[in-house]
């Protein structure tokens, strides 16, 4: 990936899956990125919130969410 800091979304998330260290580099000079990165953390704790549903119902989908996005948070 090249040194440009408008890079899209899908060329980072596909850069960080190859863990390809120009894409980490990249973000970690942009400092507009976290837009992107609360779209990427939105997604996997859909996903998530998706996935807990089976066994905890409605309310294990929320805390699914909730949990995935307030831990990002609290880390980031």
């Amino acid at each position: 990936m090249s040194a440009n800091s408008e890079a899209s979304i899908i060329d980072r998330m596909v850069g960080a899956t190859k863990l390809d260290v120009d894409t980490y580099n990249d973000v970690e000079k942009d400092t507009t990125a976290t837009q992107q990165a609360l779209m990427v953390v939105s997604l996997v704790a859909l996903a998530t919130g998706i996935g807990t549903f089976g066994s905890g119902g409605i309310v294990g989908f929320i805390l699914g969410i909730i949990a995935g996005i307030g831990l990002w948070a609290l880390w980031a």
